[in-house]
């Protein structure tokens, strides 16, 4: 059965290397930032979060990746590493910066979940259901690397450490439980906007 992929002209080809070459020219800036401010665990952030990066672009294509998805995944990256300036430590509209990140996470990944399955002519809820599993799978992973990161390192900011701004820091299963229903909100925002998309795209053909 024939894939439906991305069209991957030399126009949408070029939004796609220049995205990288920005996002990995402002990663500088925390990098930098991370032993000014004395904050190292930031520098890993940084690096980790640009190979990353740099990996998923060269996967474009299998990934079925769109310049657009690429462009929002280039801004949570620097969302997250920006909070090199103590972002994890503030609160705004009565919500934790964390709390944003995570949901804003999951709304991209679960995007890209829905566009990455409809390459392989799987029906509506099919994509759905096996996207939810990738998102959440994913949002549990990354929890689990903050409680080995804490485990082994102790506590602190970053991504591999519970810091500042994991809610109930103190509390593993509140920390845990917090996050994952944010992702799950996020989530479940992520799939209604796919789905929007997928259904004006199906009615214009």
């Amino acid at each position: 059965m024939k894939e439906i992929l991305v069209d991957y002209s030399k126009k949408k080809d070029k939004v796609f290397f220049y995205t990288l070459i920005v996002t990995l020219g402002l990663l500088i800036i925390p990098f930098v930032f991370s032993f000014i401010l004395k904050n190292h665990e930031w520098a890993v952030d940084a690096l980790f979060f640009g190979g990353v990066f740099i990996l998923i672009y060269f996967l474009r294509k299998m990934l079925n990746l769109t310049p657009f998805l690429f462009i929002l995944l280039a801004i949570l990256v620097l969302a997250h590493c920006f909070a090199v300036f103590g972002f994890f430590k503030m609160t705004f509209f009565g919500q934790e910066y964390d709390t944003y990140i995570h949901s804003y996470s999951s709304v991209i990944i679960a995007m890209m979940s829905f566009n990455y399955f409809k390459k392989f002519h799987l029906g509506y809820f099919e994509i759905v259901i096996f996207a939810l599993l990738i998102t959440l799978g994913i949002g549990l992973f990354n929890e689990l690397l903050e409680f080995a990161g804490y485990k082994i390192f102790g506590a602190g900011e970053g991504f591999f450490l519970l810091g500042p701004g994991d809610i109930g820091n103190t509390n593993a299963y509140e920390n845990l439980m917090t996050d994952f229903f944010n992702d799950f909100y996020g989530n479940l925002i992520g799939l209604f906007l796919a789905s929007i998309y997928y259904f004006v795209r199906k009615g214009k053909k």
